[in-house]
């Protein structure tokens, strides 16, 4: 599913609000899930067959529970609050999408 949340893309200043995992690898050796995840305007301009305004990397610290669906997985992962300890500082984009709504 997709998640909804203002973000200001780096590249050009404006605002997408539609977000979308387009590729989950899982990496068993590392322990990390890698998901690239396309930012567009809106819901509207994904629909439309838009190009993503802007398309980023994102390292996740560990991997799906086996059976479990990766897409998922990557998905709440991406919208789960950033911890306070200070440990997010680390991994610049790692929180960028904290906060964020799974939308339908």
């Amino acid at each position: 599913m997709p998640l909804q949340l203002n973000y200001v893309t780096p590249s050009t200043g404006a605002s997408a609000s539609y977000h979308v995992a387009q590729q989950v690898a899982l990496d068993y050796v590392s322990l990390l899930t890698n998901v690239t995840v396309a930012s567009y305007l809106d819901s509207d301009a994904k629909a439309a067959g838009k190009f993503p305004m802007y398309t980023q990397q994102i390292q996740i610290a560990g991997l799906p529970d086996s059976g479990a669906d990766a897409r998922s997985f990557a998905e709440s992962s991406l919208s789960a609050a950033a911890p306070t300890d200070g440990s997010a500082l680390s991994n610049t984009n790692r929180y960028v999408f904290a906060g964020a709504e799974i939308v339908t």
